[in-house]
């Protein structure tokens, strides 16, 4: 009688860890991220110059570099800023918000911006004060391949068949890319339930390491 409990007490504490480890070894994570266009070709792109490592921005300082090619952060923010809507201190408070939430993880704002001969470039740095956001801009012929080439915005040119299930405004949109640059989540950066699902999925990505 007395081994009896003792087993039934041993079979209860284990249970537990039983079921963990079955659930470890065979279960699916359903908090996995998919990484985005990560082998098909990208819609409305031509066979030709889509690559990212074809497509230059450049420094404030004029200087031409190739997409992000000097960046290595853990995770990037990428957005293209509209300097003409009113409303730009909320994506400015929302991108400090992210920043804030990971002061100690490697993690760069990366603000990519159409430029005329015309137009002034939004420094990234002043426009979050922070040594982890950085401004580039590209020529104004470049925008369609940067927004539907290389990181495929979920506008509404894709009609509701983009794998990110969503649609924003280009001018809106934050896209997540890990440190191997590949795509990992798009967000709208005006809507803090947005940001905060930004922030819950780089935790996400982070537990994965």
């Amino acid at each position: 009688m007395k081994k009896s409990k003792i087993f039934i007490l041993l079979f209860t504490l284990s249970f537990p860890v039983i079921l963990y480890l079955f659930l470890r070894s065979y279960g699916q994570n359903e908090f996995d991220l998919p990484v985005f266009f990560e082998t098909e070709v990208k819609a409305y792109c031509d066979n030709t110059n889509t690559n990212e490592e074809n497509v230059k921005i450049y420094t404030q300082e004029g200087d031409s570099i190739q997409l992000l090619e000097s960046y290595s952060a853990d995770f990037k923010v990428v957005h293209i800023p509209n300097s003409d809507n009113k409303e730009i201190q909320t994506l400015k408070n929302e991108l400090n918000r992210v920043l804030n939430t990971f002061e100690d993880l490697s993690i760069d704002i990366i603000s990519l911006q159409p430029k005329s001969a015309n137009d002034s470039l939004i420094a990234e740095e002043s426009f979050l004060n922070r040594d982890k956001a950085h401004s580039f801009w590209f020529d104004n012929n470049k925008q369609n391949q940067i927004v539907n080439c290389v990181y495929a915005f979920p506008t509404e040119q894709w009609k509701g068949s983009h794998p990110s299930e969503e649609e924003y405004l280009i001018y809106n949109t934050l896209v997540l890319l890990d440190k191997k640059n590949r795509i990992r989540g798009y967000y709208d950066g005006y809507e803090t339930k947005e940001v905060d699902r930004l922030i819950l999925e780089i935790r996400v990505l982070l537990s994965k390491d």
